[in-house]
């Protein structure tokens, strides 16, 4: 009998042969070329445009706001809630005219990059401080004084030629503020009234706008002579300027301080000054005009509550405009010319 052959092929162990490396894609190695291309590119953008982000932007830190009294007598009114006031001297009202306006051929050679960004019309703020930001309108709270520190807007003409809506004077605590907004109740009595900062005829264009615009944050108690009548007057003049201008910048504002005068139960400080600034930053004739008042009744002209926006800063502690080149800001902040303001 002949025996079979043996086979040719052999039986494989129960070991598996060690897998070989794979030199295939990695997950890893390209999500780190990515990054880096990336960097690069945004490295190359940077020096395309010579700066991606103003410094100013990037550094958000806030002066104290001055503590510095002032020496003049407070507005008459009924007796509110008083604490003690020391007396220390403030800037007064300067007349327009007296400062040679920045040369316009200088502010255009600017480039205007700095108003792409989303809070360029704010003062400098830090991210620890009460920033409400609405649809319209841009406010900075201040707790201890129960108002805004500063409301900052902008008014356009194509707004303010729009139907208007009648205001319906909702006044109301502000829900935004944490710690709770002054209430109706603190001005009940007080003998002032719940004076605008961004004012109401600003957004009537818009029946939400509008309703905005009566958020108690947006009030600081105001001698009814100044409501009324210059500041009303003041209101009504820069709104005349947007229809010229097409487009402008608005931040407004009390004078705050220790030691005020307050009304109500939340303390509602009484502020002695209002500020308005008006910015105009469109090409050919770039330009920008500050206001200082004093918070009582008065039948001067305009014109002679114009100071440079420079000592307004001083009186508040506050920083206007700092995303713009600095040589222009220095232009436009040391002037107090009106040239280029209709009156």
């Amino acid at each position: 009998m002949a025996k079979k052959r043996a086979s040719s092929s052999r039986k494989t162990s129960g070991r598996r042969a060690p897998a070989k490396k794979k030199s295939g894609f990695s997950l890893g190695k390209f999500t780190l070329g990515l990054i880096i291309l990336m960097g690069l590119g945004y490295g190359a953008l940077a020096i395309w445009e010579g700066k991606l982000v103003p410094d100013s932007l990037s550094d958000f830190e806030l002066p104290e706001i001055l503590d510095e009294p002032l020496n003049t007598e407070p507005a008459q009114s009924p007796q509110p809630n008083t604490k003690p006031e020391p007396e220390v001297e403030t800037p007064k009202p300067t007349t327009s005219g007296t400062s040679a306006a920045p040369s316009q051929s200088q502010l255009e050679a600017f480039d205007l990059y700095f108003t792409a960004a989303f809070d360029f019309m704010w003062p400098k703020y830090s991210t620890n401080e009460t920033i409400i930001e609405r649809p319209y309108y841009t406010i900075r709270y201040s707790e201890p004084h129960e108002q805004a520190i500063w409301v900052a807007y902008k008014l356009s003409a194509d707004s303010l030629k729009q139907k208007t809506y009648e205001r319906k004077d909702d006044f109301r605590e502000d829900p935004r503020v944490r710690t709770k907004s002054a209430s109706l109740a603190d001005y009940k009595g007080s003998g002032y009234d719940r004076g605008h900062l961004a004012p109401a005829a600003d957004f009537s264009y818009d029946e939400f706008a509008l309703s905005q615009s009566f958020y108690m944050s947006n009030m600081s108690p105001q001698n009814p002579s100044f409501n009324r009548g210059i500041w009303k007057k003041l209101e009504e003049q820069v709104r005349d300027w947007a229809m010229e201008n097409d487009n402008i910048y608005v931040v407004t504002g009390p004078v705050l301080s220790d030691g005020l005068t307050t009304i109500g139960k939340n303390e509602v400080a009484i502020p002695k000054y209002y500020y308005k600034i008006v910015l105009d930053v469109q090409k050919p004739e770039i330009k920008a005009i500050a206001f200082l008042m004093k918070n009582e009744g008065s039948k001067a002209e305009l014109s002679s509550f114009v100071v440079t926006i420079d000592s307004v800063e001083q009186l508040t502690g506050l920083d206007f405009f700092p995303s713009m080149p600095d040589d222009m800001e220095r232009m436009l902040e040391s002037s107090k010319s009106t040239t280029g303001w209709k009156w």
